[in-house]
């Protein structure tokens, strides 16, 4: 744990935010360009003057001029190899409208490097990217007692599917470079109802649960998946009905109290092409995309003891229903629905156990998850 002083010290000689991030404002797949020096040293960003860049205190010129120039593995350089002061000044000196100021440049963030690196307890770049390529002893598998654990979530990114009417497209962007500042990080810009995730009954009515409230014992709970993919296969707006549940418990006996039912659809393959994921109809102004029946979810919340319901398609109702008549049952209950699910045809019809973690966004009204069943 670094003291607060020592990290106060590092960051009163560090540049603005911009300026730590390069001035780069990438999103994803975006590349990370430099100036004309291949290892990035000197280089200007965008939108900086180099004076505002390579601003930095006449102690910490001194103490760059004086300290020890360490020495960089090829790890930390990415495979390119350590360069030599001898190097660096070169490489200044012969590019033209860099001088000075690249090498002041080179040594500023090598400066805010070694002082954050001592601040979090680490010997700076080299060390950390040396620790990265270091044995380590091999990780024991977890005994679950005979479970084996399937993954019931999609990977979010900026081409997940989304019905654009109501919900924009995720967007990453990457603000802190290792090159700079020694770590990654990036800021995502995401509507709450993306991939797979959670709705709580704030969704549906305000004054109810928010995603921060939902009780922490009703996220892990028996899992009943009701098939019907073979006819959403063939009818797109199909829906779960009564007679589906009824099917499924003369098979595997009555749905336990406390249970979460998901209706398997078999949608979730059709995940990366996005106009069969959301296939839309422009004369009927609706998505055409399976649901829950109101007469299912009827039964279900008040025939059954159940802690709430979800489907591997986008939406708890059918996309023809223009109401969102079994999201406000289901919700205005207390009760909880998961959109988006996958590969619920990796987990039997019953004997699964379902752990949800929900992100817990305060005041949120629905909230990323990542579903895990125990088989």
């Amino acid at each position: 744990m670094c003291s607060p002083q020592i990290l106060a010290a590092a960051l009163a000689e560090a540049p603005p935010h911009d300026d730590l991030c390069g001035g780069h404002g990438h999103t994803a797949g975006a590349r990370h360009e430099h100036g004309a020096d291949a290892n990035g040293h000197g280089a200007v960003p965008d939108g900086h003057s180099a004076s505002a860049h390579y601003r930095y205190s006449a102690a910490a010129r001194r103490e760059h001029s004086t300290a020890p120039h360490h020495e960089h593995s090829p790890a930390a350089h990415h495979g390119r190899g350590a360069r030599t002061p001898h190097e660096h000044g070169a490489s200044a000196t012969h590019a033209p409208g860099r001088g000075a100021a690249a090498t002041e440049g080179i040594g500023r963030r090598r400066a805010l490097r070694t002082a954050l690196g001592a601040a979090l307890g680490i010997a700076g770049a080299s060390a950390a990217a040396g620790a990265i390529g270091a044995p380590r002893a091999e990780a024991q598998p977890l005994n679950l007692g005979g479970f084996s654990v399937r993954d019931l979530t999609h990977a979010v990114g900026p081409e997940f599917p989304v019905f654009n009417l109501y919900v924009r497209q995720p967007v990453q962007r990457q603000v802190m470079f290792e090159e700079i500042i020694g770590f990654n990080t990036a800021e995502w810009t995401m509507n709450e109802h993306t991939g797979t995730h959670i709705d709580v009954p704030a969704h549906s009515q305000r004054g109810l649960a928010h995603a921060d409230a939902i009780p922490v014992e009703n996220l892990v709970a028996p899992l009943c998946v009701v098939r019907i993919a073979e006819r959403a296969a063939q009818d797109n707006t199909t829906e779960l009905h009564v007679e589906d549940l009824l099917d499924w418990e003369r098979r595997n006996g009555r749905i336990p109290d406390g249970a979460f039912v998901a209706m398997d659809t078999g949608w979730y393959h059709r995940v990366h092409d996005p106009a069969a994921y959301l296939p839309f109809d422009p004369l009927r102004l609706a998505l055409l995309i399976p649901g829950i029946g109101p007469d299912a979810a009827e039964f279900l919340l008040t025939e059954r003891s159940i802690v709430g319901f979800g489907t591997d398609s986008s939406s708890l109702d059918v996309g023809t229903r223009f109401e969102p008549m079994v999201h406000r049952m289901l919700l205005r209950s207390g009760r909880y629905g998961i959109e988006n699910l996958a590969a619920l045809d990796t987990v039997p019809e019953r004997g699964a156990t379902l752990v949800v973690g929900a992100a817990k966004l305060r005041g949120g009204f629905g909230a990323p998850v990542r579903a895990l069943a125990f088989v």
